[in-house]
């Protein structure tokens, strides 16, 4: 379970802080990426996040022994395709994203620093 709490902080707090940093970005594409970025990968997360706080089982395997009883199990096994999915919109278009945010405030700040 302690492994389960770990994961899911670390692999959720970036999407968790991306909204509050967004207020600290000077360039308007950057603040909306950073924002609204956040809040949708957030969702993904709390898709992800949830099943594996609540039940044994994994991404790839089915899950059982939920805290809910055997309907949420049942109900987790059965959105596993949108769960995999989630995982894999998160890990593969969050970085990329947050890479163009900061390379447009990068370049936003360079411009106007003269």
């Amino acid at each position: 379970m302690l492994n389960d709490l770990l994961l899911s902080f670390f692999f959720g707090m970036p999407a968790v802080v991306a909204p509050f940093l967004a207020a600290d970005l000077k360039n308007p594409a950057s603040r909306l990426i950073m924002f609204w970025g956040g809040i949708f990968f957030t969702v993904l997360v709390a898709i992800v996040v949830i099943p594996m706080l609540l039940c044994d089982g994994s991404i790839t395997g089915a899950y059982s022994n939920c805290f809910g009883g055997a309907g949420l199990g049942s109900a987790f096994t059965a959105a596993q395709p949108v769960i995999r999915a989630s995982a894999f919109a998160y890990i593969m278009a969050g970085p990329p994203l947050a890479i163009l945010a900061y390379l447009l405030e990068w370049l936003y700040r360079r411009q106007h620093a003269a």
